[in-house]
């Protein structure tokens, strides 16, 4: 494994590693040695969820790795179909997880949407206890609005680290990013790349041009130049994993940064997202 350690994003007591790798639409054997390969080149952060269907695969990618459990983040989601937000579901889907992942605990266990059929009174507190259980080590949210993390910090009596968002040039998130600076919570990036939008995109393959890099290697460092953000982006390659690495290298100028952050619309969401998400903030 590499010596090299990532720079690291701090909320509450959760030290997470910027980038990590995610596992949404990875399967079988590619998921398997995706992952391994990933811990074995150096990545410390692993992200994957109930709904991906592959939280066996991501188990036997991270023992095929030889790389001890204690050397690497590990992020998964609990998917909000047959009630599982009710507490004693919640604990049980949390110990299924742990089993499919063949592990005692991930460092990260987040809800995956809002479920408004359950009243986070009753599930923050049972995802808490999950935590003083030691089943995981922080806890998060996905797909939370300001209002659905305004009522769900009512109810924590430990600190709410991250909210997943989708995430890229592409989409307006200010008025949400601003809110999480404040209350102390990371923003973590899913689908940084726009689903592929960025390579077509003459700005961002002007500046990627300029520093000799690709447009996917542009849109993770623009992310990553905000203390307040961590990236996944998701590969069953296993050729993009260095590339995505290498990011971390990339260093933009204010005025790149500002050509960049103009290129955000109301209109940029690129992943379909289900009749029960919330109104967004932007």
């Amino acid at each position: 494994m590499s010596t090299k350690k990532y720079n690291i994003r701090t909320a509450g007591q959760a030290n997470i590693p910027v980038l990590g790798l995610g596992t949404w639409q990875s399967t079988g054997h590619d998921c398997v040695d995706v992952v391994s390969k990933a811990l074995q080149m150096g990545y410390e952060h692993i992200d994957t969820a109930q709904a991906y269907g592959n939280e066996k695969e991501v188990g036997q990618g991270i023992k095929q790795s030889g790389v001890a459990r204690d050397k690497f983040f590990l992020t998964t989601k609990i998917f909000p179909d047959d009630m599982k937000f009710e507490p004693e579901k919640l604990q049980e889907a949390a110990k299924r997880s742990l089993k499919d992942l063949d592990v005692d605990y991930v460092d990260l266990l987040l809800l995956h949407w809002p479920d408004d059929r359950v009243d986070l009174a009753k599930t923050i507190p049972a995802l808490c206890e999950l935590q003083k259980q030691g089943l995981t080590r922080h806890i998060g949210v996905s797909n939370f609005n300001i209002a659905n993390i305004i009522e769900a910090e009512k109810y924590a009596d430990v600190p709410i680290v991250i909210n997943q968002v989708e995430f890229h040039p592409f989409i307006k998130q200010h008025t949400l990013q601003t809110f999480l600076n404040n209350h102390h919570i990371l923003l973590e990036a899913y689908s940084p790349l726009a689903r592929g939008d960025v390579f077509d995109n003459e700005v961002i393959k002007q500046i990627a041009d300029k520093h000799n890099v690709t447009p996917a290697q542009i849109s993770l460092a623009w992310i990553l130049s905000d203390k307040n953000r961590v990236a996944i982006p998701k590969t069953a390659n296993p050729d993009h994993l260095q590339g995505n690495l290498d990011a971390m290298k990339v260093t933009l100028s204010a005025d790149e940064l500002a050509q960049i952050g103009k290129l955000a619309r109301s209109d940029g969401r690129k992943i379909e997202h289900p009749d029960y998400s919330p109104e967004w903030d932007d």
